[in-house]
């Protein structure tokens, strides 16, 4: 008799090798579930996928959740829709927002040296933190825009873009509100 047991007295494994089992199931999180149809896809086809953060005004995040729930897309698709629309018009945009941010530092002396102070930063409108998954060559590209631009980050980047594309979309919602009101108003010769 051997002191090993035989294969045929141990107990069936119940688990798959650790190889063939999906990363995210691993986790308890369901492969198929994904917030982004467009994302997933790409992960599901073995395109890489990248996690990144940024830090944008609350006010901002708040419409840019509206916006996207309203449309409806995902907020990453939403980001690189108002990216894209944007550049022709996102180095002068960047620009201003960067003058616009020189102009709220003020040089204070230590005694010996000029520094530069940033004021404090508004309280009404604190910064947040908006965690998204992106294609990682979508991640390269944003990040080449920013060095491309001279951007600080990829969050004054999306800042800067988003602003000005949902205030474009603000304003071409409100012009075809007016545009409706004017086809809806009483013709003044159609009367019974």
């Amino acid at each position: 008799m051997s002191d090993f047991p035989l294969e045929s007295n141990t107990a069936p494994s119940t688990t798959a090798p650790a190889g063939k089992l999906d990363p995210i199931s691993r986790k308890g999180t369901p492969a198929h579930r994904t917030k982004s149809k467009r994302e997933g896809a790409g992960r599901r086809q073995g395109m890489p996928v990248q996690a990144i953060s940024l830090s944008v005004p609350a006010s901002l995040a708040a419409q840019w959740k509206t916006y996207s729930q309203e449309v409806p897309r995902s907020l990453v698709d939403v980001m690189l829709d108002a990216v894209a629309a944007t550049r022709p018009r996102l180095p002068v945009l960047l620009r201003a927002h960067q003058a616009a941010l020189r102009e709220k530092t003020r040089p204070v002396s230590d005694g010996t040296f000029m520094r530069t102070v940033p004021q404090p930063k508004r309280l009404e409108d604190p910064y947040v933190t908006m965690p998204l998954r992106l294609l990682a060559t979508n991640v390269d590209v944003l990040d080449a825009m920013v060095h491309e631009m001279a951007a600080e980050s990829r969050s004054q980047l999306v800042v800067v873009a988003l602003t000005a594309w949902l205030a474009d979309r603000r304003a071409e919602e409100q012009v075809y509100a007016e545009q409706l009101e004017l086809e809806v108003s009483e013709d003044p010769f159609d009367r019974p």
